[in-house]
């Protein structure tokens, strides 16, 4: 019998609902937070502490088995634990009510993949899960997959995404991406959804690709986060130097956090990228930020950063923003801080109660 167990488990499907979660002591859990933190989209976010969710030993799954010392390694090495949704990205609500927990794993060529959880908001599906082998992997390195989505059989155009990664140990890089649902808004999402989720390829650091299988499906439903969403409409302007016109048209917010959307006027013919941003207070004195999170030639979405000011507290009633803009270096490198975006809009106020 080989001594990877890796090989054994090859093609192998776990669904982990049916086991019982165990306490782990504070020397365990700090050492699961001795993580690496890293930004898909090379966000300025720092780190935050977290919360650790603690699943069951995959020796269950393997009952009757016998590998040894050396089987015993390998399987400590497909990692089970995993932050929540709110932990991984420090919100400090209780998402319960709006979580979809999958918690089934797929092994294939050597490469484990876990569906964690999802939350469906609105136009966007936040999708958890943990990708381990028994590679180490080095402080600068993390797993990254390519997946497709499709929702009731129909396929995603994948137009956008954001999120965040970082590594639980030096075999496991846990993943919550935000995935833009924009390019179906043909599609009916209210109700119970049949959602699949196929990752073909895996690799680190976008090398050394893995090719393989790893089929996730399932239903979900949004109805409750979008009964518990606060949608204000929006009427506000700027223009930025390359003459491009933003219009904000509406804000949402609710236990996932806040979001301001909006589409641009291209009047433009200068070449570059400029980065927007709103910077203000809430009527309680609060730092607000919003921060650009997706955009194209035509609409972005700006998003609160939670990470760097705080959760918004939920006794605020107004936000008092003022529009931001900077032009993005031409060749790559440091990005922009914040202290180098100049005004380009006047004040404005959103009720959000």
């Amino acid at each position: 019998m080989k001594n990877n167990i890796y090989s054994l488990l090859n093609e192998a499907n776990m669904d982990l609902d049916e086991y019982k979660k165990e306490d782990f002591n504070d020397i365990e859990k700090e050492s699961l937070k001795k993580n690496i933190r890293k930004s898909i989209k090379k966000s300025r976010k720092q780190n935050v502490g977290k919360k650790i969710i603690a699943a069951a030993a995959i020796i269950a799954v393997l009952v009757g088995m016998s590998f040894g010392n050396t089987g015993a390694y390998a399987i400590s090495k497909i990692n089970l634990f995993s932050e929540s949704i709110s932990s991984f990205l420090g919100i400090e609500r209780n998402l319960e009510d709006y979580s979809t927990v999958i918690n089934k794993s797929v092994m294939d060529n050597g490469v484990n993949v876990k569906l964690n959880e999802v939350i469906l908001d609105d136009n966007e599906l936040l999708i958890s899960t943990n990708i381990s082998s028994d590679r180490i992997l080095k402080d600068y390195e993390c797993w990254n997959g390519e997946m497709t989505l499709y929702i009731n059989n129909k396929k995603v155009k994948f137009t956008g995404a954001s999120g965040d990664i970082k590594n639980l140990d030096s075999n496991t890089t846990q993943e919550v991406l935000e995935y833009d649902l924009e390019s179906i808004k043909d599609i009916d999402l209210s109700g119970d959804l049949n959602m699949k989720i196929i990752f073909s390829k895996m690799a680190v650091n976008y090398q050394d690709d893995i090719n393989g299988t790893w089929k996730f499906e399932f239903k979900t439903n949004g109805d409750r986060l979008k009964i518990d969403t606060k949608t204000v409409k929006l009427d506000n302007e700027f223009n930025i130097e390359n003459g491009n016109k933003y219009i904000l048209e509406k804000y949402t917010g609710n236990a996932l956090g806040h979001k301001i959307y909006g589409k641009i006027i291209n009047n433009s013919t200068e070449r570059g990228t400029y980065a927007i941003l709103l910077k203000g207070h809430d009527d309680l004195g609060n730092k607000v930020i919003f921060d650009l999170t997706r955009g194209t030639k035509d609409e972005f979405l700006l998003k609160y950063e939670n990470v760097l000011v705080g959760n918004m507290s939920e006794k605020a009633s107004k936000l008092i923003l003022t529009p931001y803009a900077v032009k993005m270096p031409e060749k790559s490198g440091k990005e922009p801080g914040f202290d180098e975006y100049e005004k380009v809009g006047d004040e404005f106020t959103i009720n959000i109660k």
